[in-house]
C-alpha cells in the first residue's frame, strides 16, 4: 500500500537561514577551490611533459595578462571564492575559540564576514586591473 505523504521534512518546508546558506556556500567554495587547484596542478604537469615547455610558458603567459574574458572571469570568480572561504574560515576559527556563539552575534559576524569577503575580492580585483 502506497501512502502519499513525505517520508521526512524536505527543503521546501524550511525557510533558508543565513547560517545554513553561508555553510552551504562555504562547502561549495571549498569544493570549487579544490577543483581549481587540482586542475591547475594537472595542467602544469601536462605542460611539463613537453620537452620544450613552450605550452607551459604560453599557459602562464595567458594567465598573467588576462588576455581572454573567460580566463579573467574564472580568475575573478576564484578570487571571490577564496576571499569568501578565507573569511568564513576565520569566522569558524573564532567560533572554535568560543567567540560569537550567541545567536545575535552569529548573524552579526555572518554579515560582517560577507562584507569583508566582498571588500577583499573587489579591492584585489581593482588592484590587479590597475597595477
Amino acid at each position: 500500500m502506497k501512502i502519499n505523504r513525505p517520508l521526512s521534512p524536505h527543503l521546501t518546508i524550511y525557510k533558508p537561514q543565513l547560517t545554513s546558506t553561508f555553510s552551504i556556500f562555504h562547502r561549495i567554495s571549498g569544493a570549487f577551490l579544490a577543483i581549481m587547484v587540482f586542475s591547475s596542478i594537472l595542467s602544469l604537469k601536462i605542460g611539463d611533459l613537453n620537452l620544450t615547455s613552450y605550452y607551459l610558458y604560453r599557459y602562464a603567459f595567458s594567465f598573467t595578462f588576462y588576455s581572454h574574458w573567460l580566463i579573467s572571469s574564472v580568475v575573478n570568480f576564484s578570487l571571490l571564492a577564496l576571499c569568501y572561504h578565507m573569511s568564513n574560515g576565520i569566522r569558524h576559527l573564532l567560533w572554535d575559540l568560543g567567540f560569537f556563539l550567541e545567536l545575535s552575534k552569529v548573524y552579526t559576524s555572518g554579515i560582517i564576514m560577507f562584507f569583508c569577503a566582498a571588500f577583499l575580492a573587489v579591492s584585489n580585483i581593482i588592484r590587479f586591473y590597475f597595477s
